[in-house]
């Protein structure tokens, strides 16, 4: 379903039709505005789905796929396409179906907010201990306070990607502070490991035209989801381990959190990973990062 072979080793306006969001769209439930987030407590995110654009620099082993402009829904509504078929959108160069390896069912689990000192290394010990790699959205000023957990992120062989500097709602900002909330979080990201990322999802999911255009003058590729677990709203294991069930498909992305949650709380998260690895492996699922997705989809 979607994504690419980035970065390392890898959030709301709900954008309408007309808007042509070049974005998975993802069949689901709406989610409830999210209030404003204090990244030392909580991060909820709102329904949404993933895009890229094409690589550039150090990002040359990024390969975009060709792919159809998948269809967004309005708040409340349900996506009128589905969500596998209609992965991604290559940006100005054409259209067409993208490829998929036949036979090969493969997901990308990833973690929005981190890293942080007590969730970050629980989830981390999950992925260790089940073999299984992933792509971690970081938060700006979580990594210029917890950059050796970040470090471990890179050197356990995760992808990471740029989830803005405070976790704004770009579409509530102005280009220069789009362009701002990128880059510092980059910049930050390079001065922990050395190296910056490729990979770019705006909190809540939240990417009009203006949010668009600059991630893309930043090389970035943007990523959303398929399948929102909703752990930050204190949803209980079984419940998030339902969703999967209900909504995975060959080729998806989903969404879980790292840091944050209802009450700075994601117990729920760290007791359901297990069992959401577990039964889509036991369903014939690779896991994948979501540069390895975009790759194999080129």
């Amino acid at each position: 379903m979607l994504l690419c072979l980035g970065i390392y080793s890898s959030e709301t306006a709900l954008l309408t039709d007309e808007r042509q969001m070049t974005v998975i769209a993802q069949d689901m439930s709406a989610a409830p505005d999210a209030p404003p987030v204090v990244m030392e407590k909580s991060e909820p995110a709102k329904d949404a789905v993933p895009v890229k654009k094409p690589p550039v620099g150090e990002t040359a082993a990024l390969k975009p796929d060709a792919g159809t402009t998948p269809v967004r829904t309005d708040q409340g509504g349900k996506a009128a396409e589905d969500p596998v078929k209609n992965a991604v959108h290559k940006p100005a160069d054409g259209q067409g179906p993208a490829a998929r390896k036949q036979g090969v069912k493969r997901v990308a689990l990833t973690f929005d907010d981190g890293p942080d000192k007590k969730y970050t290394p629980l989830i981390l010990d999950v992925l260790k201990k089940r073999e299984v790699k992933a792509t971690f959205f970081v938060v700006g000023i979580q990594v210029a306070k917890y950059g050796d957990v970040l470090k471990r992120i890179s050197e356990e062989g995760h992808a990471i990607g740029n989830h803005t500097w405070d976790h704004a709602d770009l579409t509530k900002r102005t280009a220069e502070q789009v362009a701002e909330q990128i880059d510092k979080t980059d910049t930050a990201i390079r001065k922990a490991l050395g190296t910056g990322t490729a990979l770019f999802r705006p909190p809540y999911g939240a990417a009009d035209e203006q949010v668009k255009t600059s991630s893309a003058a930043a090389h970035q590729h943007l990523v959303l989801w398929t399948v929102d677990t909703r752990d930050w709203a204190g949803t209980s294991s079984a419940e998030m381990l339902d969703k999967v069930k209900k909504q995975t498909k060959p080729d998806g992305i989903i969404l879980m959190h790292c840091f944050g949650g209802k009450n700075g709380k994601l117990d729920n998260t760290v007791e359901a990973l297990p069992q959401v690895i577990d039964y889509l492996k036991g369903e014939g699922y690779t896991f994948v990062t979501v540069n390895e997705l975009m790759a194999e989809q080129a």
